[in-house]
């Protein structure tokens, strides 16, 4: 099972600020199309896959919005704005909830009230973790965990000391290629790569 985690540090948590953002340059649209490219295929979707949206733009705690392959609900279809308005919708439902929470929408959304530095850590204690970065290894020439996790930033730049914390904790860095692309593109170049190891494997 591929899960994502993109860390979108722009985007605004309160809702109607989520959505006034949209098409005002903080990158809010984006995240719509890492929702398609993570989830869906054509004519189905990917019930073994999930990404998580950190959104850090807030007035108390970050949000994690998370979508679940396997647990999807009905989104009326793919195009952007049903997407972003899955997201603010969620959001929604978070407000008002303590640090460390986490409430499930009636669309199977799940938001968690965690900042992204916990979100890495505890999951890196459980699963194998992969960190894009141009300085990494080829991911062609790395045999891919089946359940393995991958970070990613949006366009704003990932802390340094997000990396120095991430390093210490054995997350592993990859590369997709000399080319810098956008958090989707990615996604979909990781889901080819897995697939075709599946495949080999299989």
């Amino acid at each position: 099972m591929a899960e994502f985690i993109v860390r979108a540090r722009a985007a605004p948590v309160e809702p109607e600020a989520f959505r006034a953002a949209i098409g005002g340059g903080q990158g809010v649209e984006y995240l719509a199309e890492i929702i398609r490219s993570a989830l869906f295929v054509s004519q189905g979707h990917r019930s073994d896959a999930s990404v998580h949206l950190v959104l850090e733009k807030s007035r108390d705690f970050s949000r994690i919005v998370s979508f679940g392959g396997e647990n999807l609900g009905s989104l009326v279809d793919l195009h952007e704005d049903s997407m972003l308005q899955a997201i603010a919708n969620a959001l929604e439902t978070s407000s008002g909830l303590g640090k460390d929470e986490q409430i499930t929408d009636s669309r199977g959304v799940t938001v968690r009230t965690t900042s992204f530095e916990h979100l890495v850590k505890a999951r890196a204690a459980e699963q194998e973790i992969y960190l894009l970065d141009s300085s990494g290894e080829d991911i062609r020439d790395v045999e891919l965990n089946s359940s393995g996790i991958f970070v990613m930033t949006d366009h704003t730049p990932m802390p340094k000391k997000s990396f120095k914390s991430m390093a210490r904790q054995g997350v592993k860095k990859v590369s997709l290629g000399p080319v810098i692309l956008h958090a989707s593109q990615c996604i979909t170049l990781i889901h080819n790569e897995m697939d075709r190891q599946a495949d080999h494997r299989g």
